[in-house]
């Protein structure tokens, strides 16, 4: 699934027209008269950007691209990247650039023979037959403008070039042109999201669409924002029938698309040794449920293969053979999940091949069936569960994606055809961080600690994957999570990873030479040692965008402190309770005896989507926890 994922970091690379369009179209590259307002927080200015797509068949698409663009500083040179990607099914015939500085005039111009030629390795495939031709402008002084222009043509119409015209944050947009042509009248889909706050000029006809953006101001991010591709313009666009590297098909739905894509990319691809099945067979024998036999199953997988991607033509999109890969030991995300629900099948366990955008949350759009995902899972209906398997991964618990791929839209492709589902969604209370200590403190100053951390959840998936690394790197983990105690040494460490409940456990020891602090005879101590909040939110005077508190999760916290010898403890603050419609916090010391204190401390956080107005009391609320996380306490001297 990279290959197309990787084909769509193209639309990112903002390159721009040569002279003699720019001239054309009586743009003056003077960066001096550049409106002030596309200027303002902007490391980057699209002066001129034009796409033409013409769709001369089913199997041929022409792209004209022109762009200028004038990069302002140091931090706008990557949107003035000029390259152009290519494969087998993909021919450029066209490719030139102009590079000019800030009175706009020229300095060097490059033609297809001056542009490097090179594979595009991702670092993770086999084998990849995307090749990009680019050049590299080292600038000698900002700012200064770049000039491109390419024509392409594509064997390929599964995928046709959305128009995403605000591509970036702190990047103006003088003016972006979209045009589609359709002279044989082919039918296509076309769906324009997120217009609301723009200014588009939109002219339709019988064979042509257009769409014109001009004068969009830079946008600053905003933290705890909505996904950049929710809020900006774009239009997607999608043949009904379409060739994907000489494979047709058509489709105007889902369900037909799904179809589609089992007929011609899955189907015959399932058969494996009759060894292999034999081998499953004794494995499986002594469960009783589809549920354990698919978990054994999954962890023969987890144990015989490795995660290798391979991106040849079609292989972006259909999977290896399974005897391929139970033959090899390896697969891309599409080859181990159709090796998978391979091995199933010969249980009679019925499963489901499934698309998905991986990593960022990300929708696979319902209302607008065509070539989307970036990655591939397993669906196993199990009653009224779905069961959701990570195939690419070694060490994933059964039946856990974590933060991977949970909580979004899926095509879930089947005989029948495709149809959207929705992977699991971690609610605030199954994502769990439990910890407890018992800390002593000493009248040099100094602590040592025990501590025991318990993980649940999207807690689990945020901390288990330590357990693979170097016990130096281990111990430098922990010491810059709690960097805010000075020479802290982490002397021990004991992790466990239950898989079947999926808990992690952090047995650990820690040690600093000086926890507290002197003043006069006193001692002063910040009891929350291991779960202090350090979150520094910006404020805004006029945000823009809704508050988006993407995952919640609840933590809680207990020691017991044993304080020096020849100390005794002061007065104590009184809890502290916060309940809000973001979450809830609560902060407590109780008196144990005279020579012990228990610290408590509760945090549930509430995920959803806020208004914009709520953002200053979100973090006014983020604030409050964090002032009293850092409460300390006074040990008088006896």
């Amino acid at each position: 699934m990279q290959k197309r994922s990787l084909q769509a970091i193209v639309v990112v690379m903002l390159l721009t027209f040569v002279k003699v369009s720019a001239q054309d179209d009586n743009i003056n590259l003077q960066t001096s008269l550049i409106d002030s307002t596309l200027t303002k927080d902007a490391n980057a200015v699209v002066r001129s950007e034009e796409i033409i797509i013409e769709i001369n068949s089913i199997s041929s698409v022409t792209v004209k691209t022109k762009r200028i663009v004038t990069v302002l500083n140091k931090y706008g040179r990557g949107f003035a990247n000029s390259s152009e990607w290519y494969d087998p099914s993909t021919k450029i015939k066209k490719l030139e650039a102009i590079v000019y500085d800030a009175s706009g005039k020229e300095i060097k111009k490059y033609r297809k023979k001056d542009f490097r030629d090179r594979s595009v390795y991702d670092g993770i495939s086999l084998m990849n037959d995307d090749r990009v031709k680019y050049f590299e402008h080292t600038p000698i002084g900002y700012p200064y403008t770049l000039a491109f222009e390419s024509e392409v043509e594509k064997s390929s119409t599964a995928f046709i070039q959305s128009w995403n015209p605000v591509l970036a944050y702190k990047l103006g947009i003088q003016k972006s042109f979209y045009k589609i042509r359709n002279p044989n009248v082919i039918p296509l889909r076309i769906k324009e999201t997120n217009f609301e706050n723009y200014t588009i000029e939109k002219n339709k006809t019988n064979q042509e669409t257009s769409y014109l953006i001009s004068n969009v101001p830079a946008i600053l991010s905003e933290v705890r924002s909505p996904s950049y591709a929710d809020m900006v313009p774009r239009v997607k666009v999608a043949l009904s029938t379409f060739s994907l590297e000489g494979v047709n098909g058509a489709a105007t739905d889902w369900r037909s698309f799904g179809k589609w894509q089992y007929d011609k990319l899955l189907t015959g691809r399932d058969q494996l040794p009759l060894e292999t099945i034999e081998v499953v067979t004794e494995l499986t024998a002594r469960a009783s449920t589809n549920k354990e036999k698919a978990k054994l199953i999954y962890e023969y997988v987890q144990n015989k293969t490795r995660y290798i991607s391979v991106q040849l033509g079609i292989g972006g999109w259909m999977p290896f053979l399974a005897s391929d890969v139970d033959r090899l030991g390896y697969g891309d995300c599409k080859a181990l999940t159709n090796y998978t629900k391979a091995l199933l099948e010969t249980q009679g366990i019925p499963s489901y091949y499934t698309i998905v955008y991986a990593k960022e949350r990300r929708d696979i759009d319902e209302e607008f069936a065509s070539m989307q995902g970036n990655h591939a899972i397993l669906n196993i209906p199990d009653g009224e569960e779905d069961i959701w398997l990570e195939c690419t991964s070694q060490t994933t618990p059964f039946n856990f994606i974590g933060d991977f791929t949970d909580n979004r839209n899926v095509l879930v492709v089947t005989p029948e055809g495709g149809e959207i589902k929705r992977t699991k969604k971690y609610e605030p209370e199954e994502n769990k961080l439990q910890t407890i200590a018992i800390v002593k403190l000493n009248a040099d100053k100094s602590m040592v600690a025990d501590i025991k951390r318990e993980s649940e959840g999207l807690e689990y998936d945020w901390n288990y994957n330590i357990q693979y690394q170097e016990p130096k790197d281990q111990k430098l983990h922990y010491k810059e999570q709690w960097d805010y105690i000075n020479n802290l040494e982490v002397n021990t460490i004991a992790l466990k990873d239950d898989k079947d409940a999926i808990v992690f456990t952090e047995d650990l020891r820690v040690s600093c030479t000086s926890y507290m602090k002197k003043a006069g005879s006193r001692l002063l101590v910040t009891p929350n040692l291991f779960s202090r909040d350090q979150s520094n939110l910006p404020k805004y005077e006029n945000r823009q965008t809704p508050l988006v508190i993407s995952r919640g999760y609840v933590n809680t916290d207990e020691y017991i402190i044993n304080i020096p010898q020849g100390y005794a403890i002061n007065n104590l603050p009184e809890k502290k309770s916060i309940e809000t419609e973001f979450g809830n916090y609560t902060y407590e010391l109780e008196k144990v005896n005279e020579s012990q204190i228990l610290f408590k401390r509760f945090v549930k956080m509430i995920d959803g989507t806020f208004p914009k107005e709520k953002y200053e009391e979100y973090r006014q609320f983020k604030g409050k926890i964090k002032k009293i996380d850092q409460t300390k306490i006074v040990l008088k001297q006896l």
